[in-house]
Parts: structure tokens; sequence; C-alpha cells
């Protein structure tokens, strides 16, 4: 019950956080700011500054399904809802990080004529990177469930296929979230990382397949052996 009401006030804080930053920073943000970049970090468009407002909203239309889901899952267990609640705040925290980026970067641009050195891809999925690293730690704790975690026909068939499939699927999840957070470290270029970042997240997949695999062949014999 602790960790539910820590993760829950923590959850209402990234949620609506971005409507405020969002809101304070209107008061000194050009009327018009860049409004879309390419991948290798050009501008392609400039608009309004209220269209700064659209991924804030997009938070709370996020967080407002993300609090259903962990309401509903209360049915099943405190500590699922607990699970639902920090895995809403890993991507809560993404969707902050993304906001604060790019406010930073449009006054940068619109009103001091001088581009943010960092690279927004860099730092997206960098952040994403450890938000998978944070959903892998929790995976392990989630319990069986129709909606969350690793679920496939044999996972879902007892509690024991389910809990060290979450282990081996978390293990996954946290390897491929460190990758991905170290090489946008390394990488000096919006292309380079965007590149990279789509490469691991494919490769993420195959690996879960081959480890869940890998993990039933192995149970399979224990209980034969």
């Amino acid at each position: 019950m602790r960790h539910e009401k820590l993760w829950g006030t923590l959850f209402y804080i990234l949620m609506g956080l971005p409507v405020a930053v969002t809101l304070a920073a209107l008061l000194v943000l050009p009327a018009e700011i860049p409004a879309h970049y390419d991948a290798a970090g050009n501008i392609t468009r400039w608009g309004s500054k209220y269209e700064m407002l659209l991924l804030p909203l997009l938070t709370l239309l996020m967080g407002g399904f993300l609090l259903k889901v962990s309401r509903w899952s209360s049915q099943k267990s405190t500590e699922n809802r607990a699970a639902v609640l920090a895995i809403g705040c890993g991507a809560l925290l993404v969707f902050n990080v993304m906001t604060v980026v790019f406010l930073v970067k449009a006054y940068r641009i619109a009103a001091l004529g001088t581009g943010l050195e960092l690279s927004v891809s860099r730092i997206l999925f960098g952040v994403t990177g450890l938000l998978l690293f944070c959903l892998g730690n929790v995976m392990p704790k989630i319990r069986r469930n129709g909606w969350c975690g690793v679920r496939t026909a044999w996972t879902m068939e007892s509690d024991g296929n389910w809990r060290r499939s979450q282990v081996v699927g978390g293990g996954v999840m946290m390897a491929a979230g460190l990758v991905l957070a170290a090489g946008n470290a390394l990488l000096s270029s919006e292309e380079e990382s965007l590149l990279f970042s789509l490469i691991c997240v494919a490769l993420m997949i195959p690996a879960l397949l081959i480890a869940l695999t890998l993990l039933k062949r192995k149970m399979e014999k224990e209980r034969n052996g």
C-alpha cells in the first residue's frame, strides 16, 4: 500500500507537470516557434507557440488512460496496481523530458537565435532506454494477468511459467534499455541516434522470443527429467 501511494503521488505530478511548465513557458515564448524538425534536426516548419500545448494534453490523456488501467488492475492485486503506476511513471517521464527539451529548443531558436547543442534524439532515446530498464525491473513483480507483461499462451498456463518468463523478459528489456541509453550517450548526431535506436528496439523483439523459447525448453526438460 505504501508503494502504491508513492507511485500514485509521483504519477499525478508527472501527469500535470508538462501542462504547468508549458503554460509558464508560453509567457516568454515568441508568437512563432519551430514546430517540426527532420531527422537531422533541421527546422521544416514554423508554427504558433500554442502548438506546444499538444504534447502536454497528450500526456494528460495517456495519464488518464493509465489511471483507468491501474484501477482495474487493483481488483486483481494491489501489487499489480503499484506496478502499473510505476510503469506509467516511466512513460510519463519520457513525455516530461520531451516537453522540456522541445520548449528549451524552441525558445533558444525563436527568441535567442541559437540552437540547442544537445541532440534531441539522443535525449529522447536515452530516456527511453532508461524507461525500458525500469520496466524490465518491474516486470518480475507483476502477477499473472491478461493485459500487462510477457503474455503468450504458454506464459499464461501457470503461475510458474508466468513468473519465470517475466524474469527472463524483464532481463532482456533491462539489457536493451542499458544498450539504448549507453549508445545514445556515446553517439554524436541525430541520424546515428535514430538508426542505432531503431535497430536496438527491433532486435529486442527477436531476442525476447529466443529467450522465451530457451526458457520453455529448459522448463520442459526439468519437468520430464
